[in-house]
């Protein structure tokens, strides 16, 4: 176990720094992400992350998602095919 020690900044957020061995960095950053931070932090800490690499690029916020489309895989089943209204007919020979 490390000791962390916590620092408060003068915007009043609080850090916590701790030092931990190589061989167990990889356990403490997936202990961190999720048995201390709730899905909505870390949705959070994400954009927030995304937003300041945009910055360093000079890019000023995130760009909006347009649509977002989702695809539903049905149940099982047999498809059927019902056919289509834009069936292709045979083409008429031409007349000139």
């Amino acid at each position: 176990m490390t000791a962390k020690r916590k620092i408060v900044d003068k915007h009043g957020r609080i850090w916590t720094a701790a030092i931990v061995r190589w061989e167990d960095a990889e356990a403490e950053d997936f202990r961190f992400w999720y048995e201390e931070l709730t899905p909505e932090q870390r949705v959070d800490a994400v954009y927030d992350a995304l937003e300041s690499c945009l910055k360093a690029k000079g890019i000023d916020a995130v760009p909006r998602l347009r649509r977002v489309y989702r695809r539903i895989k049905r149940s099982g089943g047999k498809t059927f095919n019902r056919g289509s209204a834009r069936r292709r007919l045979p083409r008429s020979t031409s007349r000139n």
